[in-house]
């Protein structure tokens, strides 16, 4: 069966029109001018990862030659440079994902199950409420996974000037996987406490790398802020000065930061059937957390506020009194120290087991996949 035969037998979502911010000028076509239209990923490739958002083009090629693009306004449209098809014509649909928001942003569905065996499927046509549709184009893309390559699964940050949380504990299973795409890859199942995760390493040479990283320390708490200075006294009596306010105090120091969490346990089950095979699959990393910043200084404390002057006397050139200053702020005090690294989690430990037990929720699954390397 080819793909394009299996593709038109998917369900397909989202036929919807997209939006576009400013920009280009977009024009309006005539769907019945319209002698083709190629639907595809604007990078030209027909390739998806699972997960991974990327753009759709849309290009119909005019009966007079000519070609637009729902994206690449230096193509130009029906003679007019700088120019795209009109947002609201354009149509795309996609056997896997949704739409991801506007200027034509599809998302795969992450699950790497789902697509293995057949790929995703694109369509795209032009149409109007007046004027009705053009004929359809057809794309069917190939799975890469060089988006989930790198797995890093974080412990949770440290509250404020407290340790970071210990990296999660990850339990690895891995299987060999045939698809029709990649006769030599291998099936991993991510496991760690609240979550599970697919992931494909679609050959040898593309091992999967996977990190248990301890949590961030929590920053420092923010030093004591310094006590506001008196105010000055007001002046009781005519032509005496007020009294100055005094200076706020320092600000106190901040504190250390939290240390970082320590990388957690990575246990790896291996398919007894392949293991040296695929324990090459697989760069195992246990690191512990970043360490928490120094906390601020604590703000200086105002000063105090000068006292009023007393009140002049009429006829008496000696009485000039003056208010009292106002006190220095404080100064910031010294930021506290920063927490230290966690330390590295324990070496990976491995052991095996039969695929049939490891994968008994998802045999019927693999088992379809492997079907599919000869349609």
């Amino acid at each position: 069966m080819s793909f394009l035969r299996r593709f038109a037998s998917l369900p397909f979502v989202a036929a919807l029109p997209l939006l576009v911010g400013c920009g280009p000028n977009q024009a309006q076509i005539e769907p019945k001018n319209v002698v083709n239209v190629t639907v595809r990923p604007a990078s030209g490739q027909l390739l998806f990862c699972p997960g991974d958002p990327f753009q759709v083009e849309v290009v119909a090629k005019l009966k007079d030659g000519t070609s637009c693009s729902n994206v690449d306004a230096n193509k130009g449209c029906m003679n007019e440079k700088d120019t795209v098809i009109s947002s609201e014509m354009v149509r795309i649909q996609g056997s896997s994902g949704s739409i991801g928001g506007g200027n034509f942003i599809w998302v795969p569905e992450k699950d790497v199950l789902k697509t293995a065996d057949t790929g995703m499927g694109l369509r795209g046509w032009l149409e109007s409420a007046t004027s009705g549709k053009s004929m359809e184009g057809e794309a069917q893309l190939k799975p890469v996974y060089d988006c989930q390559g790198e797995q890093k699964i974080r412990g949770g940050k440290g509250r404020e000037g407290e340790p970071g949380a210990p990296g999660p504990d990850i339990t690895v299973s891995i299987t060999t996987l045939s698809t029709p795409f990649y006769p030599d890859a291998a099936l991993i199942r991510l496991d760690w406490p609240g979550s599970r995760a697919y992931l494909i390493s679609p050959s040898a040479d593309k091992p999967v790398r996977i990190t248990s990283i301890g949590g961030e320390g929590g920053q420092g708490r923010e030093g004591a802020p310094g006590i506001p200075g008196k105010d000055g006294k007001d002046a009781k009596e005519d032509c005496l000065d007020g009294t100055d306010g005094t200076n706020g105090t320092d600000g106190g120091p901040g504190g250390r930061g939290g240390d970082g969490g320590a990388g957690g346990l990575i246990k790896v089950i291996l398919d007894d059937a392949n293991p040296d095979k695929l324990k090459g699959r697989l760069l195992l990393q246990s690191v512990g957390g970043p360490s928490g910043d120094r906390g601020p200084g604590g703000k200086g404390g105002f000063g105090g506020k000068g006292g009023q002057r007393g009140m002049l006397k009429a006829g008496e050139a000696s009485c000039n009194p003056k208010d009292g200053k106002n006190g220095q702020l404080g100064r910031r005090g010294p930021s506290g120290d920063t927490g230290r690294p966690g330390p590295s989690g324990p070496a990976p430990v491995f052991e095996m087991g039969q695929r049939a037990v490891m994968f008994a929720n998802e045999i019927s699954i693999i088992q379809r996949i492997e079907a599919g390397k000869g349609k």
